[in-house]
């Protein structure tokens, strides 16, 4: 399979990029500072570019199978709109090309608390992590309009303990309880996840 990698720098993105290459797969990496870029493999196409422009966004997009977007908030300070930018390019760059599957790392807050309310929307949602979730809806919001083969994947604290896959899973709900997962299995189910269709256009909550 050819994957492009969006974020394959960051925590989640780096262990989903080794995973890929590890397998066999394809793999284009975007991303704006090659430096950051420790991995090289035969495997391993490098695509340097911005997600806020749309046409190398498309253009690296173009000839892939599926798409993961690792692709964190701005940490300026304040919320702004670049995750919705970067969704929006993705999306758009897709639909010329014709690459329907995209899985998407968000965070818990984007899931519902109850049928009528988002957990980022709780008085006892973390402070801290509204900024991020706020973020991660933005984008949300443009990706469900989509019609494209979408799984948002939304954990809540990750840590770096090894991953031992006892994690559980839920459509548009955090699991009952669950407040960690570790970053290796959230981007082991990610992965996963651009070969299944189970959660096709849903939100999905993992926990342990």
């Amino acid at each position: 399979m050819k994957i492009i990698v969006f974020g394959g720098t960051g925590r989640v993105g780096r262990v989903i990029l080794d995973r890929a290459l590890s397998d066999g797969h394809i793999v284009t990496i975007y991303v704006g500072n090659v430096s950051k870029l420790t991995v090289r493999r035969e495997n391993l196409k490098i695509h340097q570019g911005d997600v806020f422009n749309s046409h190398a966004v498309r253009d690296a997009i173009r000839g892939q199978d599926a798409i993961m977007s690792a692709l964190g908030p701005d940490n300026s300070g304040s919320v702004n709109d670049t995750l919705a930018v970067a969704m929006k390019n993705i999306i758009n760059g897709a639909k010329e090309v014709n690459v329907g599957k995209i899985v998407v790392i968000a965070n818990s807050g984007i899931l519902q608390l109850s049928p009528r309310e988002l957990r980022l929307d709780s008085p006892n949602y973390p402070q801290y992590l509204k900024k991020s979730s706020r973020e991660f809806l933005d984008a949300f919001e443009i990706l469900k309009t989509s019609e494209l083969d979408w799984v948002v994947v939304c954990p809540p604290f990750m840590s770096f303990a090894e991953g031992n896959q006892s994690y559980r899973v839920s459509a548009d709900f955090l699991p009952e309880n669950g407040d960690k997962i570790s970053v290796q299995d959230v981007a082991e189910f990610a992965y996963s996840q651009l070969f299944s269709s189970e959660y096709s256009q849903k939100r999905v909550g993992i926990a342990y």
